[in-house]
């Protein structure tokens, strides 16, 4: 992988030279760190999140220096402070985000202290390689630092761009055994972009304490992944070294079952979802709603809408089919009269549950049911049956 100088310069956007400038006249340097440079080597591009490290040959860092900074910034776009000194800049859907080097000095009560458990040191005259070894992934510690405009040099003192060549994850200090939530990045980083570790970084992964993970961290994570089915496997795979990591489901159950939730898991940034479809397999979704404080109610006509829904892979229209009067009194019907007035308050509810996609999927003679309009002038028919009558009067036309 060439550093390719007149490319780096013209995927930069086109407000960097006056953010540049402004910058400069006070002296600072300005250096492209994390994901934006891993993704340029990977994929050609930046994108439109870019995280700057800036620096100062001389000047100690100063809060009142640094909220002057980012008033200079502000004639340039909308500035938000974001914590650890962070400086957002949002320009025509582009976000900078501009941070002093700091150290981060973790506590002495690491292994249950969890995420965030460090102070943070600012220093505009850290050297990048002190700097740089406070972050997780070496493909992720390299930078590009700019002298003008364009003219941009690569910093890479942990072999980032040799580790991404070779699809690796490794660690950039001995640090990153004291941030649970390392542990989750490694394992979505290696899922998203299909990277190993280094049997340096594995053996570190198999020391972590993780006993203090939270569920919403793990949610994040998954989603981050872009393939949270893959992720929450491995997961449970790792749970096999980890017994004091909590998940949702059990190795033991899941076995045998991944392919089947892949087939009826139809939205996984959902919690619905998942507990529609661990019903639907036969599993109960309770331990995912109690895992992810999930509300209890809406779990519970999930899982009952779930259970009923799968009845109905064998039941066919036809078997209501016939006279009102008669089919209103059979158990079938009547499990037909909850199912479908229980599709409709949770959709009512919440109309972005993948309750029809799933009927349709999977109970394609039944979908229609939702799609034909219930009849309106029904006074001829008793108010306790009226209800009833709509659903077998819908029943008779599929």
């Amino acid at each position: 992988m060439k550093l390719d100088q007149k490319k780096i310069i013209s995927s930069m956007p086109p407000n960097f030279g006056e953010i540049f400038q402004l910058l400069k006249q006070d002296g600072f340097t300005l250096t492209l760190v994390g994901g934006a440079v891993r993704d340029f080597f990977l994929k050609g591009s930046f994108g439109h999140d870019l995280d700057f490290e800036v620096s100062h040959a001389t000047h100690t860092f100063n809060k009142d220096q640094w909220k002057n900074l980012a008033r200079t910034l502000s004639h340039l776009g909308k500035v938000t402070f974001l914590p650890y000194e962070i400086i957002r800049l949002d320009i025509q859907g582009t976000q900078f985000e501009f941070s002093p080097p700091r150290v981060e000095t973790f506590t002495a009560e690491w292994k249950s202290a969890g995420h965030s458990n460090f102070t943070a040191d600012f220093d505009f005259k850290l050297p990048f390689e002190v700097a740089i070894k406070r972050r997780d992934f070496t493909i992720n510690a390299m930078g590009l630092r700019f002298s003008s405009p364009k003219d941009v040099e690569l910093l890479d003192p942990l072999n980032g761009l040799m580790h991404l060549r070779d699809k690796l994850l490794h660690h950039c200090s001995s640090d990153f055994i004291k941030d649970p939530v390392r542990f989750l990045r490694a394992i979505r980083f290696s899922v998203k972009m299909h990277f190993s570790f280094t049997s340096e970084l594995k053996s570190v992964l198999e020391r972590m304490p993780l006993q203090s993970l939270g569920s919403s961290y793990l949610w994040l994570e998954m989603q981050k992944s872009l393939n949270p089915i893959v992720m929450l496997k491995q997961l449970l795979d790792w749970q096999q070294i980890h017994p004091e990591f909590k998940l949702p489901l059990d190795f033991q159950s899941m076995s045998l079952r991944w392919e089947e939730l892949s087939r009826v898991l139809i939205d996984p940034s959902r919690h619905e979802s998942w507990i529609i479809a661990l019903e639907w397999i036969g599993l109960s979704g309770e331990s995912w709603q109690k895992f992810f404080s999930v509300s209890s109610e809406t779990s519970t006509r999930l899982r009952r809408w779930a259970l009923n829904s799968k009845k109905f892979i064998h039941l066919k229209p036809e078997v209501f089919h016939g006279e009102f009067d008669t089919i209103r009194e059979r158990a079938e019907f009547n499990l037909l009269f909850d199912w479908y007035f229980t599709t409709k308050q949770l959709l009512q509810k919440n109309p972005e549950l993948p309750l029809l996609k799933m009927i349709e999927d999977f109970l394609p003679d039944w979908i229609h049911l939702y799609r034909f309009e219930v009849v309106k002038d029904v006074k001829h028919i008793d108010p306790p049956f009226r209800a009833k009558y709509q659903v077998w009067n819908l029943c008779q036309r599929l």
